[in-house]
């Protein structure tokens, strides 16, 4: 995955495409900040960083929604686009709602907190978070 990220990077910098180079150059700096603190460069780590990148954007377009500022919003957006270019497409709602189901008939403890860590490991990164809280909520409703 690191090599399709220096791939694009040569690419946009030769297309002088300024936005989507901004966007993997941080994702890459993001990569060797880790690297640095010794954490090991795996494929999962690298889906860590795209993940976070993605929730730091989701946040800052909340922000600007806030302050009205559409032009911030659609750049945001754009970048976006350009992450989930990198991250493997998330699980539907029905598999969502079926793997966290079987998560919670699976634990002892039904309480939110114990459903939600177990769902989160049978998921490994399929989905966002807020959507795994949402169906670990649904399921406890229903039983």
């Amino acid at each position: 995955m690191i090599n399709k990220l220096k791939e694009d990077l040569k690419i946009y910098m030769k297309a002088q495409d300024i936005e989507k180079l901004n966007v993997v150059r941080g994702i890459l700096n993001e990569i060797n900040i880790r690297d640095m603190k010794n954490i090991k460069i795996t494929d999962d780590e690298i889906l860590k960083v795209l993940r976070s990148e993605l929730k730091k954007r989701k946040e800052s377009i909340e922000s600007f929604e806030k302050g009205g500022r559409q032009d911030l919003i659609d750049k945001e957006k754009r970048e976006i686009d350009v992450i989930n270019k990198y991250l493997p497409s998330e699980i539907t709602d029905d598999d969502l709602f079926a793997k966290v189901k079987a998560a919670a008939d699976a634990s002892a403890d039904k309480s939110f907190g114990v459903v939600m860590k177990a769902a989160i490991a049978a998921l490994n990164g399929a989905a966002d978070g807020k959507r795994i809280s949402a169906a670990v909520k649904k399921v406890l409703e229903n039983k």
